[in-house]
């Protein structure tokens, strides 16, 4: 094997490429997930209440007025499994204007479980307006009925529903193209990782009208939303320092799993100062691996403005160069018309355009396949995250990429248990 002529920020030794490879697989669910991976922070592998593996957001498609939010913690659990935090606040942030700040808050507090239940509270916040409670006696079922128990389900004031329970991981990956993205060479490991790490998870779904996440609640005027997520854990003080943070469901692999405590406690606000992160997204290490084992495909020149576009602004004409019919106008927030152009900043999200329906025929690549209802406009349970991040890496949508490393290299293990095209979509948890 040739040596490669990259400066890494370390000596990448065989067990260096386990480790990474390792955490990789042992990442996101349905794909890949932002910095949120399964146990990609060290301190998270000590405290996995707080560790977020995945986060979705996308039109659902059974009510197309509603958007649904999932959230995933304490992943590659067993049958019962452990409960939520008690003393910790789970929240889904909105950005409406693109600031980086959030101008919508979910926030889910729970209490000491009581036999095979544990009870919480939801609530939301506006700045500046008094917090409103959603939900005050619900019930999280930690048994094997989990997110299947239509007890569970909370109508919600206003429109939407909520469920917060134990589901199975909805966790697929493309072991090869895992590899390719890590190390630039497709990697075998030697037991199906997958099987073994989909496991069951702490889920909180929230379905919310539209009309409830726009800007000035006009969704036709202002489609696009950002989303991320955070846990944090009530410290002596009395504050809940940010443990955890989940957007882009790619962001830990773009940034070779060197960022992990870093991006966990950092705010979208800061992103754009931080140019360890900026570097990686702008001069990606990735491509240039693949490049030293498949010397025929051609890398994207640095800087990388697709990559930019892709997880800091999102896709718009003027945001960046991806074009196509159904690419110059997709997810970025100054398609808002009610937003402030120049008070947009880049920071990572998970943007999704609400105006886009679902796909009578979802593409598991989103948009490289001309899918513009999967990722990276928003991201749904059944978005193959690896792989695009791998097509996207080396050029896609912008220009040709190199699409048949994928196809060459394809090994996809696919979730045991089947999601639901109907609230709340996580399949029950698995009874091991």
């Amino acid at each position: 094997m040739k040596r490669s002529k990259l400066v890494l920020p370390a000596v990448v030794t065989t067990a260096t490429v386990g480790a990474m490879t390792w955490g990789v697989l042992a990442g996101p669910s349905t794909g890949t997930s932002t910095a949120a991976s399964h146990v990609d922070a060290p301190r998270l592998v000590l405290d996995p209440q707080m560790d977020g593996s995945d986060l979705y957001a996308f039109v659902c498609p059974d009510s197309p007025d509603m958007v649904c939010f999932v959230s995933n913690y304490a992943p590659i659990q067993q049958f019962s499994g452990r409960g939520f935090a008690t003393d910790a606040r789970y929240e889904i942030h909105i950005d409406q204007r693109g600031t980086g700040t959030p101008d919508l808050t979910y926030r889910w507090t729970f209490g000491t479980q009581v036999g095979a239940s544990q009870p919480y509270k939801l609530e939301e916040i506006r700045p500046g307006e008094p917090v409103k409670t959603l939900v005050s006696n619900g019930v999280v079922p930690l048994a094997a009925t989990g997110a299947g128990r239509p007890e569970a389900t909370v109508d919600l004031p206003g429109g939407g529903r909520t469920l917060a329970a134990k589901a199975a991981d909805s966790f697929f990956s493309n072991a090869k193209t895992v590899g390719l993205a890590m190390t630039g060479s497709p990697i075998i490991p030697p037991i199906d990782l997958i099987k073994v790490l989909n496991g069951n998870v702490n889920a909180m779904v929230l379905q919310v009208p539209k009309a409830t996440l726009a800007l000035k609640g006009d969704a036709t005027r202002n489609p696009v939303i950002g989303i991320w997520a955070t846990a944090g854990r009530r410290g002596l003080d009395g504050r809940y320092p940010q443990m955890s943070r989940m957007g882009n469901p790619a962001m830990d692999v773009v940034t070779m799993f060197t960022m992990g405590e870093t991006y966990n406690s950092m705010t979208p606000v800061e992103d754009r100062y931080n140019t360890r992160l900026t570097n990686f997204v702008l001069n990606p290490i990735g491509p240039r691996l693949i490049k030293v084992h498949n010397w025929s495909v051609k890398v994207p020149p640095a800087p990388r403005r697709d990559l930019w576009q892709i997880f800091f602004t999102g896709v718009a004409t003027s945001t960046g160069p991806i074009r196509g019919t159904i690419r110059d106008d997709l997810n970025a927030h100054v398609l808002n018309q009610d937003v402030d152009p120049a008070a947009v900043i880049p920071s990572d999200q998970l943007r999704l355009n609400m105006s886009i329906p679902p796909s009578s025929h979802p593409n598991r690549f989103g948009l490289v396949e001309d899918d513009p209802q999967g990722y990276p406009n928003g991201r749904r349970l059944g978005d193959d995250a690896h792989a695009t991040l791998v097509r996207m890496l080396m050029g896609e949508p912008a220009g040709p990429g190199s699409p048949s490393l994928i196809t060459a290299n394809e090994k996809v293990t696919a979730p045991t248990a089947a999601v639901s095209p109907t609230f709340p979509y996580l399949a029950p948890p698995h009874r091991f």
